[in-house]
C-alpha cells in the first residue's frame, strides 16, 4: 500500500530548470565551453545537481568545478524572480496529505541552494523529509539518494511513489523499487519517461 510520494525539486515541484539552463550555459560562454561534447542541445543534465553536472565536464579539475559551480548557482539566484512552483503543486501536496500519506523531496542540489528556494518560495513546511545530493555518494540515475529517503520515511521502496521529470531521476526510483510517475517536459518527453522505466507519464502535474 502506498504510504508516502516522493518528489524531485527541480523540473518537477519548481519550474526553474528553464533558469538552470540560462545559468550553465552563460558560464560556459563566458569560459568557452562547448555542450557539443556531449553531442545535446543543453548545456545541462536534469537531476543531477550543480556540481556533478561540471564534473561531466571536467573531471580532474576540481578547482574549475567549483569555480564553475559557484558561478552558476549565483547566477541562477540573481534570476530567482524566474523561479515559480509548478501549477498544482501546491494543491496535489494538500490532497496527499488529506490521505495521510507523507511528502518527500529530494534533489541533487546541495542543501544551501535548497534551503534558499524553500525558503523565498514559502515551501519549508510542504515535506516532511527532505535529501540533497550532499547526502548520499551517488548521484542520480544510482537509486541511492531514493533508497536513503525511503529509510528516512521509515518506508520500504514498494509503499513509496516518485514523482520525476528527468530520465536520471526516473531510472533511480526505478531502480530503487518505487513506483515512478514520469513528468513531460522539454528534455523529456513521455516516451524517454517511459522508456526509462516511469510507470505513468503525465503532461504536467495536474494530469
Amino acid at each position: 500500500m502506498i504510504q508516502a510520494v516522493i518528489f524531485d525539486l527541480d523540473g518537477t515541484v519548481l519550474d526553474n530548470e528553464p533558469v538552470w539552463e540560462e545559468a550553465f550555459a552563460a558560464v560556459a560562454a563566458k569560459h568557452k565551453v562547448q555542450s557539443s561534447k556531449f553531442n545535446v542541445q543543453w548545456f545541462h543534465e536534469p537531476g543531477i545537481g550543480i556540481t556533478p553536472n561540471w564534473k561531466r565536464y571536467f573531471p580532474f579539475d576540481l578547482d574549475k568545478v567549483d569555480k564553475y559551480s559557484r558561478e552558476t548557482w549565483k547566477n541562477y539566484w540573481d534570476n530567482k524572480k524566474e523561479i515559480k512552483i509548478k501549477d498544482g503543486l501546491v494543491e496535489l501536496v494538500e490532497k496527499i496529505k488529506e490521505r495521510g500519506w507523507m511528502t518527500a523531496l529530494t534533489t541533487g542540489s546541495s542543501w544551501n541552494v535548497v534551503e534558499k528556494e524553500l525558503e523565498e518560495l514559502a515551501l519549508y513546511l510542504a515535506f516532511d523529509v527532505t535529501t540533497t545530493g550532499e547526502e548520499v555518494i551517488a548521484q542520480k540515475p544510482d537509486p541511492e539518494i531514493y533508497l536513503l529517503t525511503c529509510q528516512k520515511l521509515g518506508l520500504e521502496p514498494k509503499e513509496c511513489v516518485v514523482v520525476e521529470d528527468a530520465i536520471a531521476g526516473v531510472r533511480a526510483g526505478v531502480e530503487a523499487g518505487c513506483a515512478v510517475i514520469g513528468l513531460e517536459s522539454d528534455y523529456a518527453p513521455k516516451k524517454m519517461l517511459l522508456t526509462a522505466g516511469a510507470k505513468w507519464a503525465a503532461g504536467d502535474i495536474n494530469e
